[in-house]
């Protein structure tokens, strides 16, 4: 129904777009992500995209970052600073004109940025966005280091512009409108954040998971259970499907989107930071497991996965679903894990966590190591603990704890899935 120069006009384009894609991918692909800067949607699809064609995303940096998204030597991809939430264009560039200008230079910490972008009057809430998408990480120890100076970081800032104006005097003799002290703040540091917090903090201001993913702490476990990941569907079609053209599976994920419709049937968009599959739920799945599906739940579904011929990729209907914190709980035989006690406070830390999942049903084994020996202690009776994703997630984060592997009976077990 296209007339011919209709035809030939978008031929020449996709042409043109093919050609770039192929040849400048990075650039390509920076260029697509700045002009959509405004929808996450369009930018965590085209962020799926470049990871795809191989192509790396930095984080965005106040050292490095533009405005828009920048294309690097070696496939790389720096991350604008205009898509984090909450920083306008005229914030951005005031970051990038102070730090290209002549005598200006990188920023060297918190102090040094507050001081050199305090014309451009970036408030409180724009600050903790930067800090929280991670485009501050270079100017501080840590995230949560960075929230708790920033108040007083700010004060400074504040008085040290007061003194400009009144025209005051340092005691060295400079003028007070020289780059804000940094060493006569005591600036306060904090522990790292569990990585769940720091994600929960990148979705908030990038609308999406840029440095992990919730599943990473649990991928071992997922995969003992499943033996798969959601790149893997296409391959298990391929294997399993049956004369009706479906194949039965189990996959682990973690719930996004939900949309209902009336009280018979919602769909699912279920990913793992892998790939994405749309999982529909109908009648008894639905009625059965409806108060699961909700945003950020990790489940396991057991379906029917087929070909979806609208979108070209794959669908799942459900037929059995689990919700993984309860499984931990109902299906755990033992928690081990290696404890090196050479790590200063390493026993106190660990003791510490365990505690917080006290009392519980699962024993509990512990490779110990010393710089004169080694062992194997199994506690189990009082010393069991509750099974729990979030525990495995500490564990795993722990200075001196390591191979934090949590043994799971699967629900269906005696299945060939």
């Amino acid at each position: 129904g296209f007339n011919k120069s209709h035809s030939a006009a978008y031929a020449l384009i996709a042409y043109q777009t093919a050609w770039l894609k192929t040849h400048y991918p990075a650039e390509f692909m920076a260029a697509t992500m700045s002009a959509d800067m405004d929808s996450t949607e369009k930018v965590v699809t085209f962020l799926q995209d470049a990871r795809a064609m191989g192509l790396t995303v930095l984080p965005p940096d106040v050292n490095s970052s533009g405005y828009r998204f920048i294309a690097l030597p070696g496939k790389n991809i720096r991350y604008g600073l205009g898509a984090v939430k909450g920083v306008g264009e005229g914030a951005c560039e005031a970051i990038v004109l102070e730090r290209e200008r002549e005598r200006g230079g990188i920023y060297s910490d918190l102090a040094d940025f507050c001081e050199r972008t305090s014309s451009a009057r970036l408030n409180r809430r724009t600050l903790e966005a930067l800090i929280q998408a991670g485009a501050l990480d270079a100017l501080g120890r840590n995230r949560p280091s960075l929230l708790l100076q920033l108040p007083e970081v700010l004060k400074a800032t504040e008085q040290a512009a007061r003194e400009r104006e009144a025209g005051q005097v340092s005691l060295f003799g400079n003028a007070a409108s020289s780059a804000l002290p940094g060493a006569r703040i005591a600036l306060p540091e904090a522990d790292e954040w569990p990585l769940e917090q720091q994600l929960a903090g990148e979705y908030a201001t990038l609308g999406h998971y840029l440095s992990g993913h919730p599943l990473d702490p649990h991928r071992i476990e997922l995969a003992a259970l499943t033996g798969c990941t959601l790149a893997d569907v296409d391959a298990l079609w391929r294997e399993r499907r049956d004369r009706r053209g479906e194949a039965q599976v189990v996959l682990a994920g973690m719930v996004g989107l939900v949309r209902r419709k009336g009280d018979s049937q919602a769909f699912v968009q279920f990913e793992d930071g892998y790939g994405q599959i749309e999982v529909g739920f109908f009648r008894e799945s639905f009625s059965e497991f409806a108060a699961l599906l909700t945003r950020g739940r990790i489940l396991l579904i057991d379906g029917g996965l087929r070909e979806d011929e609208y979108s070209g990729g794959f669908s799942l209907r459900a037929r059995q679903c689990w919700d993984f914190q309860q499984l931990c709980a109902q299906q755990a035989r033992r928690l081990s894990l290696q404890v090196d006690l050479r790590e200063p406070g390493a026993t106190e830390r660990l003791e510490s966590i365990l505690a917080q999942f006290r009392p519980g049903g699962t024993p509990l084994r512990l490779s110990l190591r010393t710089d004169a020996a080694s062992g194997t202690l199994d506690l189990n009776g009082t010393s069991s603990v509750r099974a729990d994703p979030q525990l495995l997630g500490r564990l795993r984060a722990l200075p001196g704890v390591s191979d934090v592997q949590l043994a799971l009976q699967r629900p269906w077990a005696g299945d060939s899935r």
